[in-house]
């Protein structure tokens, strides 16, 4: 394993997902949903686009990190922040 990471997996049947991140990578995803927060007040909604390399971005690994090898690798996490209505 990779010494920061920041891994998004999900199980076979698509009912679950698995967040893996060593902690500087779990302190700045943290930080990125404060700021779609924070934008998602101001301006009424948010999004932010998360990839690993195969993908164009940087911010995802794509090296399985959970034990199952049923699981697989998300490439492209999309989080989007909606102020109340």
């Amino acid at each position: 394993m990779e010494n920061i990471v920041l891994t998004v997996e999900r199980d076979e049947e698509c009912e679950q997902i698995y967040i893996h991140g060593s902690p500087d990578k779990l302190r700045w995803l943290a930080s990125r949903l404060q700021a779609i927060a924070n934008e998602a007040e101001k301006s009424g909604q948010s999004h932010d686009h998360l990839m690993s390399k195969e993908w164009g971005g940087s911010e995802l690994s794509n090296e399985l990190q959970g034990k199952k090898e049923s699981h697989s690798i998300i490439n492209h996490l999309i989080v989007y922040g909606w102020a109340k209505s």
